[in-house]
C-alpha cells in the first residue's frame, strides 16, 4: 500500500421516502470522520438533479489510513444504525479509489 494521499468517491442513492434518514446517518458519520487520523478531506454532496443521490469525497494521507477508517468505530457505527434499509439494492451504492493524474 502506498503512501501517497489516496481520493475516494462514494455514491450513494437512497430509497424513495429514505433521502432523509440516511442524510442524517451520513451528516453524523461526516462530523465523526473529519476527527479521524489520515483524514484531510470528508465532504458529502446531494445531487442537484436527484435529491435521493448523495456523494462523499474524501481524501486521505494514505490508503491505510482509508482502510483504519473503513474498520474504525465510526463506520462500524454507520453501519450498525441501519443505514442498509435505506438502499434499495446493492446496486445503490458505488466506491471509486482514485489516483491524481493532473492538476
Amino acid at each position: 500500500m502506498s503512501d501517497t494521499p489516496l481520493t475516494i468517491t462514494a455514491i450513494s442513492t437512497a430509497k424513495p421516502g429514505k433521502e432523509a434518514a440516511l442524510g442524517a446517518a451520513q451528516v453524523k458519520l461526516v462530523t465523526e470522520t473529519l476527527a479521524e487520523d489520515g483524514c484531510l478531506r470528508y465532504e458529502l454532496h446531494q445531487s442537484l438533479d436527484d435529491g435521493r443521490v448523495r456523494i462523499f469525497v474524501e481524501t486521505w494521507a494514505s490508503e491505510q489510513q482509508w482502510r483504519a477508517h473503513m474498520q474504525g468505530a465510526a463506520m462500524q457505527r454507520f453501519q450498525a444504525s441501519g443505514v442498509g434499509e435505506y438502499f434499495a439494492d446493492f446496486a445503490d451504492f458505488a466506491l471509486h479509489r482514485l489516483a491524481r493524474v493532473a492538476g
